[in-house]
């Protein structure tokens, strides 16, 4: 049976303008508990307008949204004790030491000396920072600032975390060490909602993901939902030597052939039934003088799904 819960967090008609200029359309959504959730969009597509309306630092021109069935944006307090946000720009202070910066965040949301202290230590553990506590922001390297960033903005114990962008201008280990933390702390009960332009990222960490197009919520769903409902085909990358791809295309059965292409060195075939193709491609290269170098199967990425939805506009 599905889950009967309503909503952990909804927008119902959410609108933005700046002026005569309207940023988000009317943006319908919800999250569940417990989920890791991307939201992907162009550059310019109110990502970052709607995490700042849900974290309070912006208005809504119109519309609301619930947590748990109650309006925050009529209640501060609920988002600033539930909520925690770590930007993309960075919150923390570099002038500060990492406990100082987790004693000012903790003060921020009232809490005790004694209460910062305990929540401190798991979490310096948790984002691996318990051996830098006496060492100034400023000179930590850039992925100890990221997680610095996650943990003033969890000081609090929030039940729902938002990133933005949080592995910006990290090199890809720094990103995958940043992208297991974020797992290990959504494994451990706090909501995550994340935005990234990296879309494999967001396909590899995300349960569920809403693209955010044009001011409206265009599509939801898991990451398999998404390409499975747009993309119907799957790829069988091909390998041969001595290579004559024109001879083994003019031998397949047209029927589960949806497109050939050749890659340099690979010839591409997507086919709507990849058993068939496979035996079809097997049987032209045996009656060839072919031999296979190399062959995979793949399916369609989450970034073809954005480019097809968006039609081919950047993120």
């Amino acid at each position: 049976m599905g889950d009967a819960r309503p909503p952990f967090i909804q927008f119902q008609d959410i609108k933005k303008r700046f002026g005569k200029h309207e940023v988000l359309l009317g943006i319908n959504l919800e999250i569940p508990y417990g989920e890791r959730f991307g939201i992907i969009g162009v550059s310019g597509s109110g990502k970052s307008t709607l995490l700042n309306i849900l974290i309070g630092f912006l208005s809504a021109s119109s519309g609301s949204i619930y947590f748990n069935l109650r309006d925050i944006l009529k209640e501060k307090k609920t988002i600033r004790k539930t909520f925690g946000f770590a930007s993309q720009d960075g919150s923390f202070y570099g002038e500060l030491t990492v406990m100082e910066n987790l004693k000012y965040f903790g003060t921020l949301h009232g809490m005790s000396n004694e209460d910062i202290q305990k929540r401190a230590k798991g979490l310096l553990a948790l984002v691996g920072l318990s051996n830098a506590t006496s060492t100034l922001g400023k000179n930590l390297s850039r992925g100890m600032q990221k997680r610095l960033d996650i943990a003033c903005a969890m000081i609090h114990d929030p039940k729902v975390l938002i990133l933005d962008e949080p592995t910006e201008d990290l090199d890809p280990m720094l990103r995958k060490d940043i992208l297991l933390l974020i797992k290990k702390i959504n494994e451990r009960g706090t909501t995550i909602i994340i935005t990234s332009h990296i879309l494999t990222e967001i396909e590899a960490i995300c349960t569920k993901i809403a693209i955010l197009h044009s001011g409206k919520i265009i599509e939801t769903g898991t990451p398999a939902d998404l390409k499975g409902r747009y993309y119907k085909n799957e790829e069988i990358h091909i390998e041969t030597s001595p290579g004559d791809y024109d001879k083994i295309s003019k031998k397949l059965s047209k029927k589960y052939v949806e497109e050939i292409e050749v890659l340099e060195h690979k010839m591409l075939v997507r086919t709507p039934n990849v058993d068939k193709m496979m035996y079809d491609l097997l049987s032209a290269v045996k009656g060839s003088d072919e031999k296979i170098v190399d062959i995979t199967v793949s399916k369609p990425t989450l970034e073809e799904v954005f480019t097809a939805l968006t039609k081919g506009k950047t993120i």
